[in-house]
C-alpha cells in the first residue's frame, strides 16, 4: 500500500497545472497537500480555476480553508496547561467532598449512646 506522500506525487504528475499554480505563487505545496488529504484524489480539483456560479462549492472550499486555519492556530502546550488546570480543580473539589465525610466519621466521642444518629434513637 502506498503512503499519502507517494499518492500525492502521483496526483501531481497526473495534474501538471498544480505545479504551475505553485510556480505562480497562487498556492503552496503545503496547501495543495492539505487539500489532497482532505478532499482526496478528485480530478475536479485539478482543473484550472474558472469563475463559478456555484456558491455552494466555493462556500465549502472557504469553510475547509477556515478549519485548516483554526487547526494551524491550535497550541498543544496551551491545551495541556488548560487540561492540567481542570484536573487540579476537579481534584480540589473531590478532596473537599472526601474531607467532609472523613471529618464526620472522625467525630467520635467513644460513647455508644452519643455516637448514634438521632434517627437511630427512635
Amino acid at each position: 500500500m502506498s503512503t499519502n506522500m507517494e499518492r500525492f506525487k502521483e496526483y501531481i504528475k497526473r495534474n501538471p497545472n498544480l505545479k504551475n499554480e505553485v510556480i505562480a505563487k497562487k498556492k503552496t505545496w503545503q496547501e495543495l497537500y492539505e487539500e489532497f488529504i482532505l478532499i482526496g484524489d478528485d480530478s475536479k480539483t485539478a482543473e484550472p480555476e474558472s469563475p463559478r456560479t456555484d456558491s455552494k462549492s466555493s462556500d465549502t472550499t472557504q469553510m475547509i480553508k477556515n478549519v485548516i486555519g483554526y487547526v494551524k492556530k491550535i497550541d498543544p502546550d496551551q491545551i495541556t496547561k488548560t487540561v492540567t488546570s481542570i484536573q487540579k480543580v476537579i481534584e480540589l473539589l473531590a478532596s473537599f467532598g472526601a474531607g467532609a465525610s472523613v471529618a464526620s466519621a472522625s467525630k467520635s466521642t467513644l460513647d455508644p449512646l452519643f455516637d448514634r444518629k438521632f434517627d437511630e434513637w427512635y
